[in-house]
């Protein structure tokens, strides 16, 4: 039954994908102090997505190894209390 849902959802992405790039297959201009060139709009759109999760996937991978060290220095701190507790 899952693996049904996981094929539903992978076949409307891709139908969404496919009809995002059809109706959005315009040339556009892209500027970058002297970088220029002409880009589909679908592709660009989907570059800056992708990038954009990329971005946040690192910012966040960045917070949680913060709370990771945090953690380990708290769990090492606890042995240590429990066993000098003894």
């Amino acid at each position: 039954m899952i693996k049904l849902l996981y094929v539903i959802v992978i076949v409307i992405t891709v139908f969404i994908g496919l009809t995002f790039t059809y109706m959005n297959s315009q040339m556009v201009e892209l500027k970058y102090l002297s970088f220029r060139t002409e880009i589909n709009l679908a592709l660009l759109l989907i570059g800056t997505l992708i990038l954009g999760i990329l971005a946040g996937f690192f910012a966040s991978l960045l917070s949680s190894l913060k709370v990771r060290r945090h953690l380990s220095k708290v769990k090492k701190e606890l042995k240590h209390l429990q066993s000098s507790s003894l």
